[in-house]
């Protein structure tokens, strides 16, 4: 999704060139000096998405309906020193309830501009300086990411830094998120997003490495099952992640503090997501994640417990994107089999718990699905998700799931049932 981060300068020469699009993925500017060129580029998406008994029925209902996006993007690098990169955007929702979500209804914005200094293209280690509109990915995503399912993915205005040398890379921001308002997007001025991401590779491919890192968050009007106040929250993380004689793991823990008007916050989170693949027909792997997000324990006793997920990756957990990870607990065993060199697939069952009945279950954008009820069990229900991925060209794709949310007690309770989803993608990106 962040296209920003593809080079073309290998196609200075001409022999170099062998896909259809190559010829406006390096179009040089000036001959004498071959990385001084521009690229084009775009994306078309065409997304279904049906649901029934939405939101976990609890407002009645089904959904059914169409999702387009279309980007175009133009990238400028004049020499080894400076860029400029655009890119727009255009969203819309056929059939879905009126007025749509912001997040898939918006026909013109723009979803990047920036600018790029290199100060020293010829130094051992590399600095970048950007500023402008951009789009983040840190890590695996569990905390900042793209928000690729919907139409209009995340972006944040402001600045940043990225620093490379050897087996180290760094990244260090200053921003605001851009609004999802349905028209030419503005900053979001009640809040601001700031932190800084270090990566220490630990082989040359850049399979095995660990990440520590801070992210920063001031928002105006934060709202928990607790209550809503201007918070200020700090999250320290590590990752540790690699692949080995076909083993591949990745563990993250991540501490959060700060504030929560009056009261202090104190919250956490650890997962595991790990696997084997076997060297045999079908390629088949054999995984298992696990997290847990704090939740608060006493909505009465001057702390916030409940973690805060971010701008954490869509999908999550499934394609159906019922559930925001906080207040959680699951555990979801997983199998993958490659059915050819362009066909994958899929499939797992993923069992969730409140972490604690004094709070709620929260959506993807924040809100509160399901209130507290803390007479109910603990247990929110299991999730049963089928999951299709070809490549059917270099240029095109399509990806299908299907998810069946089998609810328990707690959301029965709150009037709640069992969900169905179905999701179909074809994705043309040049």
């Amino acid at each position: 999704m962040l296209r920003f981060n593809e080079s073309y300068s290998v196609l200075a020469g001409a022999t170099n060139q062998s896909d259809w699009f190559d010829p406006i993925k390096y179009i040089p500017l000036q001959t004498s000096i071959p990385n001084s060129y521009l690229t084009l580029g775009g994306e078309w998406r065409e997304r279904f998405e049906g649901a029934n008994n939405v939101d976990f029925g609890i407002q009645p209902g089904d959904d059914h309906y169409w999702l387009q996006r279309i980007t175009l993007l133009g990238d400028v690098h004049l020499g080894g020193n400076l860029r400029f990169f655009v890119e727009g955007i255009s969203g819309v929702a056929s059939g879905a309830p009126s007025p749509a979500p912001t997040v898939q209804e918006d026909p013109f914005d723009l979803q990047c501009a920036f600018v790029e200094f290199v100060p020293y293209p010829e130094a051992d280690g590399r600095l970048t300086l950007r500023a402008g509109r951009f789009g983040l990915s840190l890590g695996s995503g569990r905390l900042v990411a793209t928000r690729a399912a919907p139409n209009i993915p995340f972006r944040f205005d402001g600045l940043e830094a990225l620093f490379t040398s050897g087996p180290w890379a760094a990244t260090a921001f200053l921003t605001r998120p851009v609004k999802d308002s349905g028209n030419f997007g503005g900053d979001d001025y009640s809040t601001a997003f700031w932190g800084a991401y270090v990566t220490r590779w630990l082989d040359g491919g850049h399979k095995s490495g660990v990440d520590l890192y801070y992210l920063g968050i001031w928002s105006e009007h934060s709202a928990y099952a607790s209550g809503t106040a201007d918070e200020h929250r700090h999250s320290f993380g590590v990752r540790v992640f690699g692949e080995r004689n076909g083993w591949d793991w990745n563990m993250e823990e991540v501490l959060q503090v700060g504030s929560f008007g009056a009261e202090s916050i104190l919250a956490w989170t650890g997962s595991i997501d790990g696997g084997y693949t076997f060297d045999a027909d079908l390629r088949p792997r054999l995984g298992l994640k696990f997290d847990v997000t704090s939740g608060d324990e006493n909505p009465h006793d001057g702390r916030l417990e409940t973690f805060d997920a971010l701008y954490f990756k869509s999908g999550y957990f499934n394609d159906a994107s019922l559930i925001r990870p906080q207040n959680e607990i699951d555990i979801h065993p997983n199998v993958g089999v490659k059915l050819s060199r362009s066909v994958s697939a899929d499939s797992g069952i993923d069992a969730f718990w409140r972490y604690s009945r004094s709070d709620a279950v929260y959506a993807p954008p924040g809100f509160i699905a399901i209130p507290p009820l803390s007479s109910a069990p603990n247990y929110i229900g299991t999730a049963l998700d089928l999951n299709l991925q070809w490549q059917i060209q270099r240029h095109l794709s399509l990806q299908a799931s299907y998810v069946h949310f089998v609810t328990g007690t707690y959301i029965h309770d709150a009037g709640g049932a069992d969900v169905n989803y179905f999701s179909t993608t074809l994705d043309f990106l040049f």
